[in-house]
């Protein structure tokens, strides 16, 4: 679960994101990994730790289903 952090605002672009967030398995502060969001080729890729090791991609359903959840929870 991430959180994000509460010094700095995101940094943005129109098709990239930048979170300041927590990982709660390798712990640290709060604000200390950056997680990358970007849209590529219409999809959306999730890049934790912005190392590019391990990269989730979302397909337009899947991107779907995540905003309206997120929707919901907040």
């Amino acid at each position: 679960m991430s959180e994000q952090g509460t010094t700095d605002p995101p940094q943005r672009d129109r098709n990239r994101l930048v979170l300041h967030v927590s990982c709660s398995v390798h712990g640290g502060p709060r604000g200390f990994v950056n997680l990358v969001v970007s849209k590529r080729d219409g999809e959306i890729e999730l890049n934790p730790h912005v190392d590019g090791c391990c990269l989730l991609t979302l397909d337009e359903t899947a991107a779907t289903a995540l905003f309206d959840q997120l929707g919901e929870w907040l």
